[in-house]
């Protein structure tokens, strides 16, 4: 998956996702299917889960992490 580094939030409607809450897999995947942006706090991963960024990248996502915090990944599929 293509990822690059930008210093303020990228504009737009993201969905709200944090791997802090119980169900954030499920959650993540439904909006992955809907082709949806998605703000993802991926604390407490050290990056984004192998499985995930597989289905990911089958979905045509770009990572878009934010230079001052590190922890934020904001994941836009490719047609936006």
């Amino acid at each position: 998956m293509k990822k690059s580094f930008v210093k303020s939030q990228p504009r737009g409607d993201f969905a709200d996702v944090s791997a802090l809450n119980k169900g954030w897999e499920s959650k993540l995947l439904l909006l992955v299917g809907q082709k949806r942006s998605i703000k993802y706090d991926i604390y407490p991963f050290q990056k984004i889960p192998q499985e995930i960024e597989n289905n990911l990248i089958q979905n045509g996502y770009h990572d878009l992490i934010l230079e001052n915090d590190q922890w934020q990944h904001f994941l836009v599929p490719h047609s936006n």
